[in-house]
């Protein structure tokens, strides 16, 4: 028998006892009643970053330390007196239906036997976010966030998560820039943000922004400027010089900062182009220069005062107008009506006039008009230089005061309603037109004494929807030829060649407008 060392037996004993204690389901060092060692995670692989990049990132991090702090969530109560439906009927459910809809005098609904209508007070909530641009307490944001609120709450986190919430006031506020300022009071300096420079925005640049979508404080999203002075119409309102940005903005990002990668707020987040409802990669911001140039007066006046030239004026010249109005090129802005009662129609202004020169400053476009107007104070006389006919002329204009309303626009044959005659209809790229009569002429909302031909109906897909026609217009000129009928809009359009463009004079709903269009 071979004798075993003293070694051998110990080791013996301690891998038995490890053994034994996996069994019992304790995993200890026999004999001494010490914990195995924790299990280590082994290092997996990771991937060499560039050095510019990490300071790229350091950079983004550093913006949301220094602005979040500044950016506050804001939630608003507007109380509304809501018409009550009626929920139970004396006779036919149908009638409230019928009257609703309308059957006119003589329907055996014109009074519907229903219990009488009531009204309640509804507290209508909306959300939106803003900007501290001044450590006593001045808020930016959008006026569309503010608009009619009864009551208005302010929400401001710190660095450490901790929210505070105060009273929040209108201090002024600007429904043609969509920039509103509101004061709360703390007690004490709060973070404030910088303000940029948006002439200094540049397609490709980073941007940032900021807010609380759906509610969601602090919410910070990274994205590029995707293109600049864009204008549109949203909600009925009219924007001109807009940021566009694919930086994640939301219902609820509204007023919120859209910042530059230094922290500079270069604008105010205000819309988004949202088909399904969310965010949809494109955004838009007010350029903050705008709202700086109005600051001053929001904060002592609480409203802006702008000159008032009282002309509606077509989005752009195009090449068709070139032709149809005998224009030099596509520089200038084309009044599309004139207001009554407004300083243009003193001054003289007609249908029809481009506008290329204001009080000695060139006009290249509507947005420029609209501008120079907006900066010249009212009481003041200007000269304008006008195109009207192919012909100079200069007119001596005294500038109005901006209204707030104006911030939130031959032989005729007469064919009877239905008729089908060929000779008082015609069709032509898709677009039915006929004849009008003053039953039609009412039917479509418009004036009884208007002359033109009726546009009844338009093909989809069609060359006429691509003009823009739709039914219910009226068109009363083609490239300035007066078409009071059918006849007269046939040999009208006999002389158009689609390739050089074509300007239709149309009233829509009472409304004149010019459509232009040039087959490509």
């Amino acid at each position: 028998m071979k004798n075993i060392s003293f070694s051998r037996i110990v080791i013996a004993v301690l891998v038995a006892g490890v053994y034994w204690n996996l069994h019992t389901g304790r995993l200890l060092w026999a004999g001494s009643g010490m914990r195995l060692a924790a299990y280590q995670v082994p290092e997996g692989p990771t991937a060499a970053v560039h050095p510019e990049v990490l300071n790229l990132q350091a950079s983004f991090s550093k913006v949301a330390d220094l602005v979040m702090p500044a950016v506050v969530a804001i939630t608003t109560t507007h109380v509304e007196n809501v018409q009550e439906n009626p929920q139970f009927f004396f006779g036919d459910p149908l009638e409230q239906f019928f009257e609703q809809f309308g059957q006119g005098e003589g329907s055996p609904y014109e009074h519907p036997r229903m219990a009488p209508r009531g009204s309640r007070k509804f507290k209508m909530e909306g959300m939106g976010s803003g900007v501290i641009i001044d450590p006593t307490g001045l808020v930016l944001t959008n006026e569309h966030v503010v608009h009619d609120a009864d009551e208005i709450k302010v929400l401001l986190y710190d660095k450490a998560g901790k929210k505070t919430e105060y009273d929040g006031k209108v201090v002024g506020k600007d429904a043609r820039t969509d920039i509103a300022v509101i004061r709360i009071k703390a007690g004490h300096k709060l973070p404030f943000a910088a303000l940029g420079n948006s002439e200094n925005v540049k397609v490709g640049d980073w941007a940032i922004a900021i807010g609380s979508p759906f509610g969601l404080s602090q919410t910070f999203t990274v994205g590029v400027i995707s293109a600049a002075r864009q204008s549109l119409d949203i909600e009925d309102r009219e924007y001109s010089n807009l940021i566009q940005t694919d930086a994640a903005i939301n219902r609820g990002n509204s007023g919120g900062p859209l910042l530059n990668i230094k922290g500079e707020v270069v604008g105010i987040n205000t819309a988004i182009y949202a088909p399904t409802g969310v965010f949809a990669g494109i955004g838009f911001a007010v350029p903050i220069n705008q709202a700086k140039a109005i600051l001053d007066e929001l904060v002592e006046k609480g409203h802006v005062v702008r000159g008032w030239l009282g002309v509606e004026l077509a989005r752009e010249i195009t090449p068709a107008m070139v032709n149809a109005f005998g224009l030099p090129d596509i520089k200038g802005a084309l009044v599309n009506s004139v207001m009554k009662g407004s300083p243009a129609e003193k001054a003289g202004f007609k249908r029809g006039d481009v506008v290329r020169n204001f009080n000695a400053n060139p006009v290249e476009s509507s947005d420029k008009l609209q501008a120079l107007v907006a900066a010249t104070p009212p009481n003041k006389k200007v000269n304008v230089d006008v195109l009207r006919d192919r012909k100079k002329v200069t007119l001596e204009l005294m500038l109005g005061e901006r209204p707030e309303s104006a911030d939130v626009g031959g032989d005729e044959e007469t064919a009877p309603a239905g008729s089908e005659s060929k000779q008082n209809k015609k069709a032509w790229l898709g677009a039915h037109v006929s004849n009008l009569s003053p039953d039609m002429a009412e039917s479509f909302h418009q004036p009884p004494d208007v002359q033109g031909v009726l546009v009844t109906d338009v093909d989809g897909g069609s060359q006429a929807e691509d003009v823009g026609l739709a039914p219910g217009d009226i068109v009363r000129a083609v490239n300035q030829i007066p078409t009071p009928d059918i006849h007269a809009f046939t040999k009208a359009i006999g002389n158009v060649k689609l390739s050089e463009g074509i300007v239709l004079d149309v009233l829509r709903q009472g409304r004149p407008i010019y459509l232009s269009y040039t087959k490509p």
